[in-house]
């Protein structure tokens, strides 16, 4: 009895393991994009909750832009630098604001930041 017991168990905690591990599977998706003209995003703020992240860039500007996260000095990712085009990247971020910007020479400076807020 106390063998099947253990096994049942056993088989519980390897089913709730798997279900955890499933819902973290598919990464959420943030969607950023830079309008036809101007050095910034459409969008300041972003939210996502923890975990990984799949950040898509779409930039309908004939600018060359992309996208940076960062905490302080330390950066997750980047994109590439597109002009009238789409990028995407994946980033794993813990609780925080980050910030998002464009390392573009002189484009942060214009404006072209945001805020990636976790949770």
């Amino acid at each position: 009895m106390r063998r099947i017991v253990l096994i049942l168990s056993m088989v519980g905690s390897l089913s709730g393991a798997a279900i955890a591990s499933a819902s973290t599977a598919h990464p959420q998706v943030v969607h950023l994009s830079a309008p036809v003209s101007g050095l910034r995003y459409d969008q300041k703020v972003v939210r996502a909750l923890a975990g990984k992240i799949e950040i898509v860039f779409l930039n309908r500007s004939a600018l060359r832009h992309n996208v940076n996260v960062e905490l302080g000095e330390r950066e997750f990712g980047k994109s590439a630098t597109v002009s009238h085009g789409t990028t995407k990247f994946f980033v794993t971020l813990k609780r925080g604001k980050y910030n998002f910007y464009c390392s573009v020479p002189g484009h942060e400076a214009a404006g072209m930041h945001g805020t990636l807020i976790v949770s």
